[in-house]
């Protein structure tokens, strides 16, 4: 056949990310003083959690709560002594062994993560910041356990020792299967700064010694955040003295490189960058600033990820009213940005007196439009209502379960075979090269979301193509690529709404 008179030649895997990587979830968040939310249906509930800073949650593809805990837990009214973490079953019960975790109750220091695709055990990571809980810990869940609660089976086994920075994180493996769990050394002292990363390889065998990288510049921070964006291919990495920084990351071999420096140490006065999360489509960057020891009111930023001068490219979102100080900021389920605050008055930061209920510990902060430029991404302070709970610092240190595998990637070994339209997928999804006219077709019906996003991948992961797209009536969309200036290959088509998630693989020749 003379391909250059075909009328249509497909190349394509077909598949429903959510039919093959939806094991496990973000719709269930417990945190701060008692406060639960469920996403899927906008549920408020009273959870057991009781803490100051970082939590953690898993729920399976039902979207209903699986566990959920912290590490250091109330401190004693009497005592002064700080009460150890603790794992809650779904029903908001300790867990069978959930308690006397290590861990001192920082803002990230706890992750769940599954041990693998097909089995019922989880482990709980902590990153232990300061002596006597330095190191990197972990303990054993098993679920099938006490009628389906759970169990912890292996407890605060120290897996390292050296102190880490409070900036514990992780990202699906390119196969979709396994995971890379990355922490970052701190070694204690002002004078040692350090740019050493520990990226460790978790799977169904266990947890792999780690490639341990010295990559871009060297710093201080013991606290902070890492947060990767939407496909995994992008780390963003912020620190209480000021840091400020980008890199690639390849999910395939868990490398980390090019550095891209937006704002370095610089020294006093500290911005006490507490959080850092990338929008939904990856073009705009968010940061919190506290100001947690200066009495200024702290700040939200974003950055402009596709300016030529990211650095210069920071707007000020808004200013958080004095004693209402920012710090914990995730992405929802929803797409959109949640901010938690701690009234923090003298004598009332933690916990609460029990008759203490504001504006400022009774909301989340939202950001409902974070793809959006400037003051377009519709910043809401304290516009999300907990039901008569209060949150102080944290919120859910939850990777994204949901991710699916890096497609058409060397390591991409859960896809391969796939038939295409499956049966069991509920989304109708077809792409095609046309030689003659060198463009995609695309093709898709049944969908549920309104809106989304529509890329092109090359196979390294970068996006060649992203365009913004909307779903017409009954569901259906249509529309071509054109690949003119785009070189011969293989090529993923994503199409992601609100509600939708599936791609296929097309070969240009």
């Amino acid at each position: 056949m003379n391909v250059k008179h075909a009328k249509l030649i497909i190349t394509l895997i077909v598949f429903n990310l959510s039919g093959l990587n939806a094991q496990f979830t973000n719709n269930n968040w417990c945190f701060g003083d008692s406060a639960g939310v469920r996403f899927d249906n906008s549920i408020l509930f009273k959870s057991s959690s009781a803490v100051k800073r970082g939590t953690v949650s898993i729920s399976d593809s039902n979207g209903d709560l699986i566990f959920y805990g912290s590490t250091a837990d109330v401190q004693s009214s009497s005592t002064g002594q700080l009460k150890r973490g603790k794992l809650f079953n779904k029903v908001h019960f300790k867990m069978n062994n959930g308690d006397s975790l290590t861990g001192v109750g920082w803002s990230h220091d706890m992750l769940i993560l599954p041990k693998s695709i097909l089995d019922s055990t989880f482990y709980v990571f902590v990153a232990g910041v300061v002596v006597p809980d330095t190191g990197l810990w972990y303990s054993i869940v098993d679920m099938k356990l006490q009628g389906g609660l759970g169990q912890v089976v292996q407890k605060n086994v120290r897996y390292i020792n050296h102190p880490i920075q409070d900036m514990l994180t992780a990202v699906r493996h390119g196969n979709g299967k396994d995971w890379w769990l990355i922490t970052r050394r701190w070694n204690a002292m002002h004078q040692n700064p350090s740019n050493e990363f520990r990226v460790y390889l978790v799977d169904s065998n266990g947890i792999n010694s780690p490639v341990i990288q010295y990559v871009g510049t060297q710093q201080y921070n013991n606290a902070g955040d890492m947060s990767f964006n939407a496909i995994g291919n992008k780390v963003a990495l912020c620190g209480y003295a000021n840091y400020l920084g980008l890199f690639d990351f390849n999910r395939c071999t868990g490398q980390i490189s090019n550095e891209i420096l937006i704002e370095p140490n610089i020294g006093l006065p500290y911005k006490f960058y507490t959080s850092v999360i990338f929008s939904p489509d990856g073009s705009k960057l968010y940061v919190n600033s506290s100001q947690e020891a200066y009495q200024q009111p702290g700040k939200l930023y974003q950055f402009d990820l596709s300016a030529a001068n990211i650095s210069a490219s920071r707007i000020i979102i808004d200013s958080f009213p004095i004693p209402a100080e920012n710090s914990g900021m995730e992405m929802g389920p929803d797409g959109k940005i949640y901010i938690s605050c701690v009234f923090d008055s003298i004598g009332s930061s933690f916990p609460y007196p029990p008759n203490l209920f504001n504006a400022y510990n009774s909301n989340l902060s939202v950001i409902n439009q974070p793809d959006s430029l400037g003051l377009a991404c519709d910043f809401q302070p304290f516009s999300f209502y907990l039901g008569g709970a209060r949150t102080y610092y944290g919120l859910p240190n939850n990777p994204d379960y949901e991710l699916g595998a890096w497609v058409g990637s060397p390591c991409d070994t859960l896809t391969v075979g796939q038939a295409e339209n499956d049966e069991k997928n509920d989304v109708f999804f077809q792409a095609w090269y046309n030689p003659e006219w060198n463009m995609i077709h695309v093709n898709a019906s049944k969908l549920k979301g309104k809106s989304g996003v529509l890329r092109l991948f090359d196979v390294e992961g970068r996006v060649v193509v992203e365009r913004k797209v909307d779903v017409i009536s009954g569901g259906y969309f249509t529309t071509e690529i054109g690949m003119n200036g785009i070189a011969a290959g293989v090529y993923i088509v994503s199409l992601v709404t609100e509600k939708d998630k599936t791609q296929g693989k097309i070969l240009k020749y």
